[in-house]
């Protein structure tokens, strides 16, 4: 059997955690707000969108679904992503180191 050199088994690590590392991305909605809702998780993030009217604009109403609120533009690295969803971290700001889900609408290239 084939011994493996530690330089080699090194390089195969050093590329395996280059591939899974996280993307640095930005958030910016379509919108004109000022500021990009971090959800909880995925299923905060479903429940804000099943609001209506008003609701939305209440901020009692949502308050309860967020990990954070961060200004467009904000700098964050993705965790993670589905088909409409992604976990980010925010990677700076006041919110540095809040993990929360956003869609994927909001994420954009830097």
């Amino acid at each position: 059997m084939p011994r493996i050199s530690r330089t080699a088994s090194l390089l195969t690590f050093l590329m395996a955690l280059v591939a899974t590392g996280g993307e640095a991305k930005v958030l910016r909605s379509k919108d004109n707000a000022s500021d990009v809702l971090v959800f909880k998780d995925a299923d905060a993030l479903r429940r804000f969108g099943k609001l209506t009217g008003n609701a939305v604009q209440n901020s009692n109403a949502i308050e309860p679904l967020l990990a954070c609120r961060v200004p467009q533009g904000t700098n964050v690295e993705v965790l993670g992503s589905g088909y409409r969803t992604a976990f980010v971290k925010v990677i700076d700001g006041l919110a540095y180191g809040c993990q929360g889900t956003v869609s994927l609408n909001v994420v954009r290239e830097r």
